[in-house]
């Protein structure tokens, strides 16, 4: 089997390992597509728990064979982003070894079913709505409160559908005004442009001047509230969210937090909601595949971690072809 491992960081090498059996309560998996998080690009620039390190903490891939049953040789399944075992949480590709590799052995425990039509470059967006279910749970969002998303990232486009579903406002914040345009033809109506308005004076209007009930700052991509805490409510709530847990600072100007009574907390994995995100992938409740930015054969693999790295983080998602 051959992989593709973080050696030290800045240096990504394929790995050649020796063919092992698979254990009766584990499953063989032909991985076809992967993704590159920000996670895997934190551990590139030296903050991984360990070296050697495998990246990629979510992959889709086909059973390549399984002593289990219910898994058939060349059924699609995902790869958990999590492991749990004797009481741990270990994040894959982070704590352990993750899934950018041609084949690999993991616990049937972490393997989940895909139904038909979810795409394969769906797959790796689960643990992202995995995520911002959790972020609106935690959140208790309810029915036209209005929610402030700072910047389009794929989490925060996740999010605005997700509230939307949840019959929320929300309400995104970017520069960019082409993420912008993507974020109204995924349905988010209200977005603004701190280039060409004053964010403040738009949030007042949007809301009637009510401000926002809450706010999501995804730290992977913007961590940086620029002032948006002027923005919310009276008793409203901040989301810190994010699945690089190796973030180094936060900026922003917490007086409001005092002023306003503001209840903040952080939520960095989906854990217990992957199962919801399959579903709300399938049924359509949150679209993806136009949060790819590009696909990339396993070959290139090393060229762009090299690249990403050096760049600002990335709003869309790249896949990995294995």
């Amino acid at each position: 089997m051959k992989s593709l491992v973080l050696t030290e960081p800045g240096k990504l090498e394929t790995v050649i390992n020796e063919e092992k059996d698979v254990p009766h309560d584990c499953v063989k998996i032909r991985i076809a597509r992967a993704s590159i998080t920000s996670s895997d690009l934190s551990a590139y620039k030296g903050k991984a728990n360990f070296y050697p390190v495998m990246p990629s903490r979510i992959a889709m891939g086909l059973v390549s064979e399984s002593s289990d049953f219910t898994l058939k040789t060349g059924q699609r399944v995902m790869l958990s982003p999590y492991h749990k075992s004797a009481g741990n949480f270990q994040v894959c590709g982070v704590d352990r070894n993750g899934y950018l590799a041609d084949y690999v052995i993991c616990p049937l425990s972490d393997v989940y079913a895909i139904p038909e039509g979810i795409s394969d470059e769906s797959v790796v967006f689960i643990e992202d709505v995995a995520l911002a279910v959790s972020v609106l749970e935690k959140l208790d969002v309810g029915k036209t409160q209005y929610i402030l998303l700072n910047g389009c990232s794929s989490l925060n486009y996740i999010i605005g559908q997700l509230a939307i579903y949840y019959q929320a406002i929300p309400v995104i914040i970017e520069k960019n005004q082409e993420l912008l345009d993507l974020a109204q033809d995924l349905g988010i109506y209200y977005t603004v442009n701190p280039n060409e308005e004053s964010v403040f004076q738009k949030v007042k209007e949007i809301t009637s001047g009510k401000m926002c009930d809450y706010m999501v700052l995804d730290l992977d991509v913007y961590p940086d509230a620029e002032g948006l805490l002027s923005c919310m409510r009276e008793g409203g709530k901040l989301c810190l969210a994010g699945l690089d847990k190796k973030i180094e600072e936060l900026s922003a100007d917490l007086a409001p937090v005092f002023t306003k009574g503001l209840e903040i907390f952080g939520l960095n994995n989906g854990d217990g909601e992957i199962e919801t995100g399959i579903n709300m992938i399938a049924t359509e409740v949150v679209k993806v595949d136009k949060l790819v930015e590009k696909t990339v054969d396993i070959s290139e693999v090393a060229e762009v971690f090299a690249k990403q790295s050096e760049e600002p983080p990335r709003s869309l998602k790249t896949i990995v072809k294995c």
